[in-house]
């Protein structure tokens, strides 16, 4: 007895060495849980905001070629009259058909018919000028007072031979670009905003009104409102004023903002557009883009109470939470982002391990499958078409498929599948139900898209005795697949293949 008192102390002071130990270990961890969080939602927004700017002067620059497609056979025809009956029936159809709310075609004295038939004089506006001079220009906004959208001109010469002889200009709702990605991004909580480098003036707004500005307000107008802007920098940040703003705003560089009112904590972020002297800043409340994560700071609060509370609660609490959050985070690397299935990495792993497993007997079977054409999908109808269509490929992998089965991106537009203790008529009646889910995807903000895949399929033991064997036995029934037509799948056979 007199021993083991004598080892109470010992053991007091080893308890509480490792309670605060544990402590101060927590603090830590969420510390730079709380700093990785952060760097992750400022590298989100940027990436964000520049895919929407590359997304953005891509549509502009696709609009620009549309009009000169139509300018360049309009020059062709031989009339002196460049506003005849036929180019005006042309240019009324061709409208119809466009994302252009409204064609003119302009001759050189600046007469100008509207294909809804109206007509006007604009020999003095400086886009009509600018392209008689044989240049593209594009016009200053203006907001409709019918529907508040936000709309610019587009202009282009009409060259007959190597003369200008009239321009063709394209009204177009810059205001319904913004919402393509930002009302994706937290959930449309934030705000973008479009304005000139000149002056800072609001050209389009969209979203939010965080900044309760009005368009051809001046944005450095609500500096004043926020008790302290810090400029993110590698190093953490550094204050920032107004005059720098300015600066940045007139050169065109980017830069990622906090600003702090007594309303909260807002992240404001600018990049230059690439077209006229637009910059595109996105403004959102950091609170709305930490939002999903805000279950870890729930249990982050809950976990110091019962600190609080004693300590065989914190620690039992301790391990509980460390362990989700350790699931969680594993999850996360564990997982492909767009399709919410797992990344290439994993899937080789989980595949690899059930090859080696005593579990495994009998046939499995490898599907690889790829989107048809899927380079002209992000081509003719923009990123964020083809990753809705990723995502949709991705969903529909997960209801096709057991929960057992291993799914998995590869890479790109290329998908894995991995059928545990398959029969071969099992993996060829799942490679024709997932070329149906493929043909059946519809994007709403692509009507006309439609899309297939094609799919190789290899078996084990079979046709390979590893893994990577098997993947590129699967590899070969795809690329035959691929030229055999596409929007098919090919098992693979060892006589004609090998």
């Amino acid at each position: 007895m007199q021993k083991n008192k004598n080892l109470t102390p010992f053991y007091a002071i080893c308890f509480s060495v490792f309670i605060l130990f544990a402590v101060a270990s927590i603090f830590v961890f969420f510390h730079f849980y709380r700093k990785a969080v952060t760097e992750n939602v400022q590298d989100t927004i940027i990436e964000s905001v520049n895919r929407e700017q590359s997304h953005f002067a891509t549509t502009i620059e696709s609009q620009y070629e549309y009009l000169e497609g139509l300018a360049a056979y309009l020059g062709e025809k031989e009339s002196d009259d460049l506003i005849n009956e036929d180019s005006q029936q042309l240019v009324s159809s061709v409208a119809e058909n466009s994302s252009f709310s409204l064609i003119a075609l302009i001759d050189e004295d600046g007469t100008a018919w509207y294909s809804n038939n109206n007509t006007r004089n604009l020999k003095g506006r400086e886009y009509f000028n600018n392209s008689m001079a044989g240049e593209r220009s594009l016009s200053s906004p203006v907001v409709s007072k019918v529907d508040g959208s936000t709309r610019v001109v587009l202009s282009v010469p009409i060259f007959s031979g190597d003369t200008v002889v009239g321009v063709l200009g394209g009204s177009y709702d810059i205001q319904a670009l913004g919402s393509l990605l930002f009302n994706e991004l937290y959930e449309g909580s934030g705000q973008f905003l479009i304005v000139t480098q000149e002056d800072g003036s609001v050209v389009s707004q969209n979203g939010t009104n965080i900044f309760g500005l009005e368009t051809d307000s001046i944005i450095f107008k609500v500096f004043t409102d926020y008790r302290t802007v810090t400029a993110v920098t590698d190093d953490g940040s550094e204050k920032y004023t107004v005059t720098a703003w300015k600066e940045d705003i007139e050169a065109g560089e980017s830069r990622l903002l906090t600003m702090v009112d007594a309303e909260g904590t807002y992240y404001c972020y600018f990049e230059s557009l690439g077209v006229s002297d637009w910059m595109l800043c996105y403004v959102v409340s950091v609170d709305d883009a930490h939002a999903s994560y805000s279950q870890f700071t729930f249990y982050e609060t809950r976990l110091f109470q019962v600190l609080a509370a004693g300590l065989l609660i914190m620690v039992l609490i301790l391990i509980v939470v460390t362990f989700r959050k350790q699931k969680t985070l594993v999850h996360f690397a564990e997982t492909d982002a767009l399709t919410g299935i797992s990344n290439k990495k994993t899937a080789e792993e989980y595949i690899k391990l059930w090859l080696a497993d005593e579990a495994c007997y009998g046939t499995q079977a490898f599907l690889m499958l790829d989107i048809d054409l899927f380079k002209h999908v992000n081509d003719g109808y923009g990123h964020a078409v083809g990753d809705a269509v990723l995502s949709a490929v991705g969903n529909g992998l997960k209801e096709i498929f057991r929960e057992s089965d291993i799914i998995g991106r590869l890479g790109g537009d290329e998908f894995g599948i991995f059928m545990k203790n398959a029969t071969p008529e099992a993996a060829v009646e799942r490679a024709e139900m997932v070329c149906q889910m493929v043909r059946s995807i519809k994007v709403d903000t692509a009507p006309t898209l439609s899309v297939s895949c094609s799919i190789g399929v290899a078996l084990f033991p079979q046709h390979a005795k590893n893994f990577q064997d098997l993947y590129e036995k699967a590899d070969k029934a795809l690329y035959i697949s691929k030229n055999s037509g596409r929007d098919q799948y090919t098992l693979y056979d060892i006589r004609t293949m090998e």
